[in-house]
């Protein structure tokens, strides 16, 4: 899903009530349904972290953008929200909950994988600080490079370090040299997925 479509979901020229979500629970929306194939409106608001009628709003604007259509047991991705769906997963192949409490950025820890983003990362202070404005308590941010992941900046092995799970995980995703790895940590599962998407947004 590009960027462009994220925001087209979120313009202010939109009729209706103003979105009190972000870019990052589009994305979220985007890829619980594309991997659940169809979520009722309050599974869907539970996964995503918003309340009822602030998914309610979610669903309307997505629906307009023709990404989602809605039938009895719930929403799905329309033929176009697949097609995004398959353009965000080249983009983001990978995501999962990890363990990284370790790490001292929160109890729960979730992980993303960013496909080709060394050339838009620095030195991860932007990824750190989209991630706690989401509700993350910390952020740590990886490059894969020369078959290793590695601190931005200074080139240091993260794996080497630990915690072994994470890289473990990490490592079958199938990692490629410049690809990016941004991990969040929070008190709550949904609050370190949403500060680990937040990140890799910065980056794609």
């Amino acid at each position: 899903m590009t960027l462009e479509a994220l925001r087209e979901v979120l313009s202010s020229e939109y009729r209706g009530p103003r979105a009190v979500f972000s870019e990052v629970h589009v994305l979220k929306a985007m890829l619980a349904l594309g991997e659940a194939g169809t979520l009722g409106r309050g599974r869907l608001g539970s996964l995503v972290g918003l309340g009822q009628g602030e998914v309610r709003t979610l669903i309307k604007r997505l629906k307009e953008n023709e990404l989602i259509v809605i039938e009895p047991g719930g929403c799905r991705l329309s033929k176009k929200g697949e097609r995004e769906f398959g353009r965000l997963k080249e983009k983001v192949p990978w995501s999962s909950e990890v363990d990284a409490s370790s790490l001292g950025i929160g109890d729960e820890c979730a992980a993303v994988l960013v496909r080709g983003a060394a050339g838009r990362l620095r030195l991860g202070i932007e990824q750190r600080d989209a991630s706690v404005r989401v509700g993350a308590s910390g952020a740590l941010t990886a490059v894969f490079s020369s078959g290793k992941f590695r601190l931005p900046g200074e080139g240091s092995d993260c794996e080497a370090a630990g915690p072994p799970r994470l890289w473990s995980a990490a490592r079958k995703a199938g990692p490629r040299e410049g690809d990016v790895l941004t991990v969040a940590g929070a008190d709550s599962r949904g609050a370190a997925e949403l500060g680990a998407l937040a990140a890799a947004l910065t980056l794609i």
